[in-house]
């Protein structure tokens, strides 16, 4: 069983995290005072947890990435129909707190996406295909931001089948 205070933590870390989004979708200017404020806790309460307004930003990637993490099967072989039915189906879920993160500030979330994808990606990769998997990691995030810039026009099957069927023109031809 949890200790009372981590479990404390993380339902606090929630509600702040909660109330980040909801600022987020009522354009409610964020700062720690309205953060506190939606959250329905004090100020200081706030900086035990955080220690700013763009941690909270970090910390609200990491939990998707937290969650992607956990969705997700270990690789028996590369396939790239199977890992972009992964990748895109997961964040077809998330579309909503996509759209909010990339409200509060969109270079950081491509960044931060870029980041942390790349070091999950990583650490799902067999060791024989470390670069492959670098290398594929920047296309598949690469595309993801791409999707977001875009505010997810292109439905998400419709996005996994040409991306599946020109990854396969691509690397099924002799490129000279």
């Amino acid at each position: 069983m949890e200790p009372y205070f981590a479990t404390l933590k993380k339902q606090t870390d929630f509600y702040i995290a909660k109330a980040f989004y909801e600022c987020l979708e009522q354009n409610i200017p964020l700062n720690i005072t309205t953060l506190c404020a939606q959250a329905g806790i004090g100020r200081r309460t706030f900086y035990r947890h955080f220690s700013s307004v763009d941690e909270v930003f970090q910390c609200c990637i990491a939990s998707l990435f937290s969650e992607y993490r956990h969705t997700i099967r270990p690789l028996k072989n590369y396939n790239i129909e199977q890992i972009a039915k992964e990748f895109f189906g997961f964040w077809e879920t998330k579309k909503r707190e996509l759209r909010l993160l990339g409200r509060y500030d969109e270079a950081k979330l491509s960044a931060l996406l870029f980041e942390d994808g790349v070091s999950l990606i990583k650490e799902r990769s067999d060791d024989r295909f470390h670069l492959f998997s670098v290398y594929s990691a920047g296309g598949f995030l690469g595309l993801l931001n791409w999707w977001i810039a875009e505010d997810f026009h292109m439905p998400v099957q419709e996005l996994i089948v040409q991306f599946v069927q020109e990854t396969e023109n691509i690397f099924s031809k002799d490129i000279s």
